[in-house]
């Protein structure tokens, strides 16, 4: 009578285990599957952020490009302006009577 008692015991605690030790296995398989979306959330995070950096990089460097050609551009407005004073003088000194 009492081994059988030992053994329900016994057989109790190793159901109460398996049980145990099913639900963690669940839980485990469960947080792996989280683990594996975090890291893709991740790994498309870190493509995001290099992206974002080569387009600051690209903004800058076309950003200067841009600013040189405008300067060069307002440069020669400025020559053709002055050109253009300077032949409208000119054409205003012809038309005075001598």
């Amino acid at each position: 009578m009492m081994s059988s008692l030992a053994n329900t015991i016994l057989f109790i605690a190793l159901v109460t285990t398996s049980i145990m030790v099913a639900v963690m296995y669940r839980k485990l398989k469960k947080l792996d599957r989280y683990h594996t979306e975090y890291q893709q959330i991740f790994d498309k995070t870190g493509v995001a952020l290099t992206a974002a950096q080569k387009a600051v990089v690209s903004f800058g460097t076309e950003g200067k490009e841009t600013l040189a050609q405008l300067s060069q551009r307002i440069e020669e407005a400025q020559a053709v302006a002055n050109r253009l004073e300077h032949l409208t003088r000119e054409a205003r000194q012809e038309t005075q009577p001598r």
